[in-house]
């Protein structure tokens, strides 16, 4: 009896999330808004609870994608169906019957629309119920056992006979109330998404979505007010849409694109412009077209804008910076945009190569992108690398000879992993201040890294070159020495990024992975950037100790306890002992996860960097501090060096600020989180000692710092991190234990 019970709880949030997902949602509190109210017509509130049951009890039974299950991406098409059907037709047996038939019908179309669109990467989205319903529709006249409704005719009999009279008066308040035809049409077409004709059912929908999501609720108005204007401009009747199943489409079509499947900004907003009065002259050519055969159009126009945009979008040969597809979907359009407005710094799409300097030490750009000597036209993007000592001189001695040059014969590396398709070390190098114009690239290798980058090394030492054409080489190998061949009157490194194989070949703007700056004896570790003139630049030097620590193996254990010095009891809460385990999700995604609540803290490691993605549960837990403060790590550094980073917004911030950020943050985000990490200059992290280093999170409002979080790590050899957290109201303590 006890194992039903846990089996009878999924299956609860399974129905709840089908609901939801009508509105591209997870969110329980939506979903019990969204249950309520498709209860005003009981025989369409009934009608989709069974359907909807008995679609995700197939999906169960039968081992469909757990994750689909969960999400209610199985369930809520038969919702529509079950709601539909069951508005149509008077209560029976016989159309219960027929609501469990057209349930198992729209389930396994729903299996073979995710199996056909999911080729291209598309979503199925409510197709699977506009082929039920219509099929339901077009047999109408044979079903003699079922007899058409009348509860949406005779409106205030059946307010009256839920509430009274009181029920009947409040309504027409509301409808007295409410004068406007915009907001009432808006409203019903709200409330016509789940077959409702009540205004109270699309005013309740409309505080549900501004509760779950204020994204959501300014997008659904916008997606109407698009249509309304087109409407009037336009000439058409927009009264029809009180009485009609089509005003929906304008809102599905706004929340899809404007905040779900895109990601939320001043371009996608722009996009719902452009493309609503599509949706619109779609919604009434439908309409009179499927008249002929008496059905409606229900959701066609939506379905047919989103699925032909995003598969446009699909086949473009280049991403737009600001029109891009959601590449982590959360659920939550608000969720979705302040975690890629931080990470679309840490992890560029549009850079897929992490390519390394090409050398060992400290080097100096002596002649950057859009050089005054050369670099420039086709080859501008391109860099020159020297050696200098403290007083910035790069030879000893008189530097008449290539021997004299700090840079000559040092070792020249590979940036990436690839395949070696040009290797040339024949041309002598020249006498200082000399240059061969003939041979102007001198002795060059040329790495492919992939079909659309190569890397050329050129000026290279005679006969130094340690590769051939045709090998496969890794990131870090030895592949030459720094030379003074070709057009080169000193000895130093050319390097650039390239699109063809070629010598000659014409450059490509294209930024190193990961380099250390230095400035002032300080090192700030760069991530996708291009060295400018006169930097200093090295390579991180990794670290054994960072190294393990912070390797994370699905099913490693983690144990660890919490000290707390603070008045505050919602800081005393902390305290304590806490258990983590390390897993991964169906997408192979690395997370911690706590025993205790199922908080999650989601990372990733490319070998160079730690990275904390995302945190999902509550704040005020160990595992919480513990992404905040390693939110960003570099595995390798230097003494006395920093990083930068921002944490996403939703993280630390909550309340008024948080709502009011919200419904701007497309268009602009004025909260902001800071995170420095800086290594510490006493600590050697070439030898086997601790790792000291300290995180500083900084609140903004604008420029207005509101709160810092002092947050001081240590990391030891037996893969022990310690975390000293400190605020103008607590102290805490945290310790973590791998165990392997």
């Amino acid at each position: 009896m006890t194992e039903n019970i846990p089996k009878a709880k999924k299956l609860l949030n399974v129905v709840f999330n089908s609901y939801s997902q009508v509105f591209f949602s997870q969110s329980k509190l939506l979903a019990a808004f969204l249950v309520v109210i498709s209860f005003f017509d009981y025989g369409a509130g009934l009608g989709g609870l069974i359907a909807v049951v008995i679609a995700n009890i197939l999906a169960w039974t039968l081992g469909y994608n757990k994750y689909f299950l969960q999400s209610g991406l199985y369930g809520f098409n038969a919702l529509l169906v079950g709601l539909g059907i069951g508005f149509f037709y008077q209560p029976s047996l016989e159309l219960y019957f027929l609501i469990a038939i057209a349930a198992v019908l729209c389930f396994f179309l729903t299996i073979v629309f995710q199996g056909v669109l999911g080729k291209y990467g598309l979503p199925f989205l409510s197709i699977p119920f506009l082929i039920t319903i219509w099929i339901i529709t077009l047999s109408g006249n044979s079903l003699t056992a079922l007899n058409i409704s009348e509860r949406s005719i005779f409106v205030y009999n059946e307010l009256y006979a839920i509430g009274g009279v009181r029920s009947v008066e409040f309504y027409n308040v509301l409808e007295n109330s409410i004068r406007s035809p915009f907001i009432k049409a808006y409203f019903h077409s709200l409330a016509a998404i789940f077959f409702q004709h009540h205004l109270l059912a699309g005013i309740i929908i409309a505080f549900g979505l501004l509760i779950y999501s204020r994204i959501t609720f300014t997008l659904s108005v916008l997606g109407y007010l698009v249509a309304f204007l087109f409407y009037k401009f336009v000439g058409i009747e927009f009264n029809t849409l009180n009485y009609t199943f089509i005003g929906f489409n304008y809102i599905l079509t706004a929340i899809a694109l404007g905040g779900y499947y895109l990601l939320p900004n001043r371009v996608s907003y722009g996009w719902i412009i452009l493309l609503l009065p599509a949706v619109v002259l779609i919604a009434i050519g439908t309409q009179q077209l499927f008249m002929l055969f008496k059905i409606a159009p229900y959701s066609f126009p939506f379905n047919m804008i989103v699925l032909m945009f995003l598969y446009a979008l699909k086949l473009r040969e280049k991403r737009p910076k600001h029109l891009l597809e959601t590449p982590v979907q959360l659920g939550n359009p608000e969720q979705n945009l302040y975690l890629h407005s931080g990470n679309i710094k840490r992890f560029p799409s549009a850079f897929t190569i992490s390519a390394s300097l090409p050398f060992y030490g400290e080097w100096k750009v002596s002649q950057a992108h859009n050089g005054e000597h050369t670099h420039q036209g086709a080859w501008r993007n391109a860099w020159d690398f020297i050696i200098v000592d403290a007083d910035d001189a790069q030879f000893k001695n008189s530097g008449d000879f290539a021997e004299d040059y700090f840079c000559f014969g040092k070792a020249v590396l590979a940036p990436f992993d690839g395949t070696v398709i040009e290797a040339i070390d024949t041309v002598p190098d020249n006498k200082i201040g000399d240059v061969n114009t003939l041979e102007n690239w001198g002795n060059s290798v040329i790495i492919q890294h992939n079909s659309f980058l190569y890397a050329k090394l050129s000026h290279l030492k005679h006969r130094s070159v340690d590769v051939k054409k045709g090998d496969q080489i890794k990131q870090g190998q030895v592949i030459g020495r720094c030379g003074n061949s070709g057009r080169s009157p000193y000895p130093h490194l050319h390097f650039q990024f390239q699109a063809t194989p070629y010598i000659g070949s014409a450059t490509i703007d294209y930024p190193f992975g990961n380099f250390l700056l230095k400035e002032g004896g300080k090192y700030q570790l760069k991530t996708f950037e291009n060295p400018l003139k006169d930097a200093i630049i090295a390579n991180p030097i990794k670290n054994k100790i960072l190294q393990e620590a912070l390797h994370f193996i699905p099913g490693q254990q983690i144990k660890g306890t919490v000290e707390v010095e603070s008045k505050n009891r919602k800081w005393q809460k902390l305290a304590g002992e806490f258990a983590w385990v390390v897993e991964t999700d169906i997408y192979n995604t690395t997370y911690i996860r706590s025993k205790a609540d199922n908080s999650k803290a989601y990372l990733y490691n490319n070998g160079d960097l730690h990275y904390f993605t995302n945190y999902s549960g509550k704040k005020n837990r160990a595992l919480f501090w513990v992404f905040a403060a390693l939110y960003k790590v570099p595995l390798g550094f230097l003494p006395n060096s920093k990083i930068s980073d921002s944490i996403p917004l939703n993280q630390m911030f909550s309340g008024i600020l948080k709502v009011a950020q919200d419904f701007i943050a497309p268009l602009f985000l004025f909260l902001k989180v800071d995170y420095e990490l800086t290594i510490k200059e006493a600590s050697d992290i070439l030898s086997s000692g601790d790792v000291a280093m300290n995180a500083l999170i900084t609140k903004r409002i604008g420029r207005h710092k509101t709160k810092e979080y002092n947050c001081k790590v240590t990391v030891n050899n037996q893969r022990t991190i310690e975390i000293s957290i400190v605020t103008n109201r607590a102290k805490i303590k945290i310790q973590c234990i791998n165990e392997r």
